[in-house]
């Protein structure tokens, strides 16, 4: 038996430096996942800095955007002061004009006001003007602005209280007291039980005040005399002022002269946010110490009556019959002013005296101002009130002329608020039509500008 003889093995011979060249593709693979972690790492470390580059760059972005809607807001607030300045003059050269007066009766410009600066404040606004007064607008649409817009707000001082009266106390044996006057609505105007719960609390000094207390408190601190005021004389009596503003943590004097703007009531004792919220809209610091019954609120107007009541009608004045009468007379008489204001007060007896007899046109066809349907107001009973003084001196009620008035108002305060893409702003003004400037410079003055 034959021994197979096996295979003889071939050397295979390599060119010189295969070897290395095996050993160098895996040094190389083993470089190049070196390389993909390195190039991780690097992107891991730049993710965070460019995420907070863009959001940066976002933010200034943003930031720059809304400074100049900003700017543009601003600008817009200062041309509608500039515009509503065109309209005081057309109710001082105008409306207050006895011409005017005769022929077109009594009108205010807080009464057109509102929609002849809507069509400059927003598209619609020409559209609404025409609707109103029942012509074609469409020329007038391109007055509207085109980036942005704004609402225009005015009213009148007059038909406000002005706490400022509380130092205008008479002196004894004297019978004009605007300071027994401010007192006797302030009462009437706290009075309501709906506001019961304002003087039950503690207030942030740890003390209770009552309606009484706070009314004292308002008289000390913007009369001139250290003297405590005293509720029933109506005046300053004999006693110190024992006001606790010098025991605050942060304490301060009594100002004891007129304030310069409604906001200055928040320093006087028992008067804190939520008082203000529910009367700071019925007070004023400008003007004169009579209610403006053309410009007046139902509450102003009902206190009115109740002060005017002549002896036959007292009883609708008195208990809750002062909101079953009086309240109704006084939203009556709000309604049928909307379009015709008083022209002197025996306008305003004779209307509260028998209202079944003025009706205001708008509301006879069923419809408003705005053209939208409603139904006819329910006519109160009238209310008998008197315009001069009683003679009888036991007559303890007074008369329309001792705290009411129908003159032209002089006073207007202003409230211009301003859209522009996510900017808001707000704007309030108080302006003087006849606070004296200078001879060159004519009449009229800004006294008082806020912005928010």
């Amino acid at each position: 038996m034959t021994t197979p003889t096996p295979p003889t093995r071939v050397p295979v011979r390599r060119p010189p430096g295969a070897v290395g060249r095996g050993r160098g593709r895996a040094a190389a693979k083993a470089q190049h996942g070196i390389a993909v972690l390195l190039v991780l790492a690097c992107l891991a470390v730049l993710a965070p800095f460019t995420a907070a580059f863009n959001y940066q760059a976002r933010v200034d972005w943003q930031s720059a955007v809304n400074v100049r809607d900003e700017v543009a807001a601003r600008s817009i607030e200062r041309g509608a002061m500039q515009l509503s300045l065109l309209l005081f003059e057309i109710q001082r050269l105008v409306f207050n004009q006895r011409q005017f007066r005769d022929f077109m009766g009594t009108m205010d410009i807080t009464q057109v006001a509102p929609y002849l600066m809507a069509a400059f404040g927003s598209s619609d606004g020409a559209q609404g003007l025409g609707d109103l007064v029942g012509i074609d607008t469409t020329a007038l649409s391109g007055l509207a602005l085109t980036s942005g817009g704004f609402e225009f707000r005015v009213t009148a001082e007059s038909g406000k209280i002005n706490v400022n009266c509380l130092a205008k106390q008479a002196k004894a044996g004297e019978k004009d007291n605007p300071a027994g006057i401010a007192v006797e609505t302030l009462e009437a105007l706290m009075s309501p039980t709906l506001y019961d719960p304002l003087f039950e609390e503690e207030k942030a000094d740890g003390q209770y005040y009552a309606r009484t207390d706070i009314i004292r408190a308002m008289a000390d601190y913007v009369d001139d005399d250290r003297s405590r005021f005293d509720i029933i004389k109506l005046r300053a009596g004999s006693a110190p002022e024992n006001d606790r503003y010098g025991e605050l943590f942060d304490n301060y004097l009594p100002r004891n002269a007129r304030l310069d703007s409604i906001e200055e009531l928040h320093l006087v004792a028992g008067i804190d946010d939520d008082w203000m919220t529910a009367f700071a809209q019925e007070l004023t610091v400008y003007g004169a110490c009579k209610v403006n019954l053309n410009f007046a609120s139902a509450e102003q107007i009902a206190l009115v009556i109740r002060h005017a009541v002549s002896a036959s009608d007292r009883w609708k004045t008195e208990g809750e019959n002062f909101m079953l009468k009086t309240m109704p007379l006084a939203n009556y008489v709000v309604d049928m002013r909307e379009f015709n204001l008083f022209e002197k007060l025996d306008d305003f007896k004779q209307l509260v005296a028998k209202p079944d007899e003025y009706m205001n046109p708008l509301l006879a066809l069923g419809t408003s101002a705005t053209g939208q349907g409603q139904q006819l107001p329910r006519v109160p009973e009238g209310i008998e009130v008197r315009i001069n003084p009683p003679k009888n001196e036991e007559d303890s009620y007074g008369a329309l002329k001792e705290v009411a008035t129908v003159a032209a108002e002089r006073i207007y305060r202003i409230e211009v608020i301003t859209t522009v893409n996510a900017v808001n702003k707000r704007l309030s003004a108080v302006y003087d039509m006849q606070y004296a400037r200078s001879q060159s410079q004519g009449k009229g003055a800004w006294l008082y500008v806020r912005e928010d």
